[in-house]
């Protein structure tokens, strides 16, 4: 079969006429659906999500009583907003930068993560207060405490290794934490020794043991 010229234009032509008619359906299409979704009645939507805070300084803590919920104020299109979940929307404040003493943030919709649609408007609380205080470290001696029953007289010697641990809290609260405990429970029989892994646990505002809370414990009895 030979191509003529004349059947090569030809053929041109009328892809470039289809081409056209494609583009053509195509724009109709999307200008079609953006009446659509701009014709959609906006609603506005009450929410409440609870408010993450991330990147507190090392050495510090937070010693106030800080607001952990915010109230939103949405508007968009009722398909998005009927269908909108708790994990789709985000409040965040970011410490990372904050220093000791009174921080005052201001919670504004760079705050807010929000579906695409979506507009945030009202925030409250929009500012949130947050007193950031610098937190010091000592070792605290560890004491068993063992519950040994009718064996207590024959108890010869107890040791704790290691002997201390590392605590982290607000000065004031190291006046309350003379020592750690490491409760031991009493054996069910007579032995040589009695050796225990235990768990130390402390239970004091915003003091925290730092690494390992595991000490080990060994009774000797007298022979």
């Amino acid at each position: 079969m030979i191509l003529r010229p004349a059947d090569i234009l030809k053929y041109l032509k009328s892809s470039a006429r289809g081409n056209l008619g494609m583009k053509a359906l195509a724009l109709a299409l999307a200008v079609a659906l953006w009446w659509f979704v701009a014709g959609e009645s906006k609603v506005q939507v009450g929410f409440i999500v609870p408010l993450e805070i991330r990147g507190v300084p090392t050495g510090l803590t937070i010693t106030n009583k800080v607001e952990r919920q915010v109230e939103l104020r949405l508007a968009g299109p009722p398909s998005i907003l009927g269908t909108l979940q708790q994990t789709d929307v985000s409040a965040v404040i970011d410490l990372s930068s904050s220093k000791q003493g009174k921080q005052v943030l201001h919670l504004d919709v760079r705050s807010i993560k929000v579906p695409p649609g979506i507009k945030v408007q009202r925030i409250y609380p929009n500012v949130i207060e947050v007193t950031l205080e610098r937190l010091e470290r000592r070792r605290i001696p560890v004491v068993a405490r063992v519950d040994t029953g009718k064996f207590r007289r024959r108890i010869a010697k107890v040791e704790v290794v290691p002997p201390s641990l590392e605590v982290e809290a607000l000065p004031e609260e190291f006046s309350r934490i003379r020592s750690l405990t490491a409760f031991v429970n009493a054996p069910d029989q007579e032995r040589e020794d009695i050796v225990e892994n235990v768990r130390v646990e402390l239970v004091e505002g915003h003091a925290k043991i730092v690494g390992k809370q595991d000490v080990r414990v060994t009774i000797h009895f007298r022979k």
